[in-house]
């Protein structure tokens, strides 16, 4: 299985989010604060999305007061195949 190019951030939110606000968050409390469900959470805490939904981003974003570029991050991955710039 190829890593993936595109990766979530979201562990790292969930901590930083645990420190500001001083308590412990648990994925089942995050997803009913956030307002999605625990299987979505777990699959992005795993990095096992393979689409990243818009709705979903929205309700992350709205829950951890960040942006998208803090949520995800590109990681290039020598396994992709390169993409050819065309001839000018």
């Amino acid at each position: 299985m190829l890593d993936m190019a595109i990766k979530n951030k979201l562990k790292i939110l969930i901590s930083e989010k645990e420190y500001r606000e001083g308590r412990k968050l648990s994925y089942r409390t995050v997803a009913e604060e956030a307002g999605i469900s625990l299987s979505v959470l777990t699959d992005y805490t795993s990095q096992r999305v393979r689409r990243f939904d818009t709705i979903t981003l929205e309700k992350l974003c709205q829950y951890f007061e960040c942006q998208p570029g803090d949520l995800l991050e590109y990681s290039p991955d020598d396994d992709l195949p390169k993409t050819k710039k065309p001839a000018k």
